[in-house]
């Protein structure tokens, strides 16, 4: 029986998927599990939430494991997904900043057409 095969540097593979996956604790340590084992038992398919929509784990065909997808593409998913999440934000900010541009914009028009009338420059 071989022994499980785990990375060099668990804890720091298990910050790095927080800090650059974005991944909690308990979902980077679900996700190393996930690729040490190869699966886990459906019944623990809340805790692999997280996992299943970022495309990082699915359900096997047989409806009753959730396995990991291959790293590669795994992370791949995750990061386009943040990557779509991340422009949605940012051109949402945009239209809101834009929108409070066009707000803004008549107080300085009125201020300074007010400074006009008075003489002021």
């Amino acid at each position: 029986m071989s022994k499980k095969q785990g990375p060099r540097d668990e804890e720091g593979v298990i910050q790095s998927l927080g800090a650059d996956a974005g991944l909690s604790r308990d979902n980077a340590l679900l996700y190393l599990r996930l690729l040490q084992d190869g699966q886990v038992p459906l019944s623990q398919k809340a805790q692999a939430a997280a996992l299943l929509e970022r495309g990082m784990a699915i359900i096997s065909g047989d409806g009753e494991r959730i396995i990991p997808v291959h790293p590669r593409l795994g992370i791949a998913n995750h990061y386009r997904t943040w990557r779509e999440a991340m422009v949605r934000e940012i051109n949402e900010r945009r239209m809101r900043v834009d929108k409070l541009i066009l707000e803004l914009i008549p107080l300085y028009e009125a201020a300074t057409e007010k400074k006009t009338a008075s003489g002021g420059a």
